[in-house]
């Protein structure tokens, strides 16, 4: 039987972001960027490695970029606090600088990896990643407008030029506010992020916050909304979108948006909020703290991910509102659970089926149709 160990984990992607043996590129830079986005969509993290140069060190005539899981750690037996544990990976590539044209051309491209790879919802988090996607760009962009992410209102975070999962905020980070107020007979009033809503509220007199923590004063979980937002959820408040796959960084705090869409097209925010955990009472706790400050009534839909605490809160929290499963993570579930092979060919018909069936019926006969010819009854 094979054991976990000898388990190879193959990339499944795009044929045009995969590398190829005698690819030939202009630059290094150019490798290292190909590289890297073909990670990204992979789900792994990578870095430089080995470099070879000429003897007077003026020409780079090899280098190596791996897997950021290369290497062992070097305690072993325990889970390093920061970073990604080096567990022998062996992906990776190399390129050589052709003599005649000056270009490189990859020499060796190893495509399998020794440990599983990150889900597309959480790629953001790897260190060669972290630059804004394109949905934390859109995200970002509408925090601005509904004024919930300028710099000056994170600034208590310590954030810097980015999106979201940049937030440099832990647990621990909190923590130490709480217990250095303490320390100065401030008590709650000191706090800084009790500090931050109050001003907001002072310049927003419509701004809502609601703060928990726990026995040591530590934060559990906070909700927050503003004028705009409030206002935005009355006229486009029928359906909401509620993610959690944003992270203030790994072992930090999760951020849970609520998010809808406008007479434009374009994604508005309604509400904000930082959580410890994503259990049932966490959820229902945010839910009906949401419903308690926004005007009107519930909405009529809530898409979500399929987190079963999530479904399980909802039916609690918000009885009368159709909840959702949002497509996108449905088919990112596909290459979960179908093998390597499967998944290559025959995801298209199921992305065809989901998309562009025009029935009920439709949908069922065909999805029937892929079942079988696919053998995964």
């Amino acid at each position: 039987m094979e054991s976990e160990d000898d388990q190879v984990y193959i990339p499944q992607v795009k044929i045009e972001l995969k590398p190829r043996l005698h690819q030939e590129f202009e630059t290094v830079d150019d490798v290292a960027k190909f590289y890297n986005r073909y990670a990204k969509d992979a789900g792994f993290s990578t870095r430089s490695h080995t470099t070879a140069t000429s003897k007077d060190g003026t020409l780079l005539l090899r280098k190596e970029y791996v897997c950021y899981k290369q290497g062992n750690s070097k305690v072993e037996g325990e889970k390093r606090k920061r970073g990604l544990p080096k567990v022998g990976c062996d992906a990776r590539i190399a390129v050589v600088r052709k003599k005649e044209s000056g270009r490189y051309v990859v020499s060796v491209f190893v495509e399998g990896h020794n440990h599983p790879l990150t889900s597309p919802s959480r790629v953001h988090l790897l260190r060669s990643h972290r630059g804004l996607s394109k949905v934390n760009k859109v995200l970002s962009e509408q925090l601005s407008l509904v004024n919930v992410q300028k710099h000056k209102q994170f600034d208590f975070f310590g954030v810097q030029a980015g999106g979201i999962e940049n937030i440099g905020c832990i647990q621990r980070d909190f923590y130490n506010y709480g217990r250095a107020c303490r320390q100065q007979k401030k008590g709650h009033d000191g706090d800084l992020l009790y500090m931050h809503f109050q001003n907001e509220k002072e310049k927003d007199s419509s701004f809502v916050y609601t703060i928990e923590s726990d026995e040591e004063d530590r934060v559990k979980r906070c909700f927050w909304a503003d004028s705009i937002s409030r206002r935005a959820y009355s006229f486009y408040g029928d359906v909401v979108i509620f993610d959690t796959t944003y992270n203030t960084n790994r072992y930090g705090m999760i951020f849970a948006p609520f998010t809808g869409v406008n007479n434009h097209g374009q994604s508005i925010i309604f509400g904000c909020a930082f959580l410890n955990d994503e259990t049932a009472d966490s959820f229902v706790w945010l839910f009906k703290e949401f419903l308690n400050v926004m005007p009107g009534n519930a909405p009529m839909m809530i898409i979500t991910d399929q987190d079963p605490a999530m479904t399980k809160a909802i039916s609690e929290a918000l009885p009368q509102t159709f909840h959702r499963y949002c497509s996108w993570h449905i088919l990112n579930k596909f290459s979960e659970k179908l093998d390597a092979i499967k998944y290559r060919d025959y995801y298209q018909d199921f992305h065809s089926c989901i998309w562009n069936s025009s029935s009920k019926e439709e949908f069922d006969s065909r999805w029937i149709e892929i079942i079988e010819k696919s053998g995964v009854e």
